[in-house]
């Protein structure tokens, strides 16, 4: 357990591993509670931010998410709050012409399955909204819905300003170590 002074919104906040916390939250939601959890991390980035935000979790029947969700799932040790944006079915031998299961279906916007009554999800396919990298989540793995956070279109636009300024310092940062190092030589 370590304490984070780093922000000063997050002063007296203690956090507790992943390895831990996740059996209590799992066992919570189970239970049909909701479950408030401040973010860590920058992977929705501008909808959560890291240390500010808080969702709340709630039991999902796995068969009613749909792309555009944003689901809390166990990921190694760990676990992972990020938007669906992709689910893979399994269908019944013939339902689709081909006897491969897992084959991926047309949806529609709605996110329902497209002509296939039989089919249901296997694996969602998730991503930050932060990240280009996806990953591919078992039904099983699924633990909970998270409702996230109303913002203002004002609020998400100084969100996006406020990450293109730190990357542009971070940057500024780095070129400015490199030119001094040159110049010490």
């Amino acid at each position: 357990m370590k304490k984070n002074y780093k922000n000063s919104h997050q002063k007296n906040v203690l956090f507790l591993p992943n390895e831990n916390v996740l059996p209590l939250i799992e066992e919570q939601i189970a239970a049909g509670k909701s479950v408030k959890l401040r973010v860590r991390g920058n992977s929705m980035f501008p909808i959560l931010m890291d240390g500010r935000d808080m969702v709340n979790l709630h039991h999902v029947d796995p068969l009613q998410i749909k792309v555009g969700d944003v689901i809390f799932f166990r990921w190694g040790k760990g676990f992972l709050m990020h938007r669906v944006i992709e689910i893979v079915e399994e269908h019944p031998v013939g339902e689709t012409g081909s006897s491969v299961p897992g084959s991926s279906v047309p949806r529609s916007k709605s996110g329902l399955i497209a002509g296939h009554p039989g089919a249901r999800p296997k694996k969602f396919v998730t991503r930050g909204d932060a990240l280009r990298s996806t990953e591919v989540v078992p039904i099983e793995d699924v633990i909970a819905l998270a409702e996230l956070p109303a913002h203002s279109p004002r609020t998400l636009r100084m969100r996006r300003v406020q990450g293109w300024l730190q990357r542009v310092r971070g940057l500024l940062r780095r070129v400015w170590g490199s030119v001094w190092w040159l110049l010490r030589r």
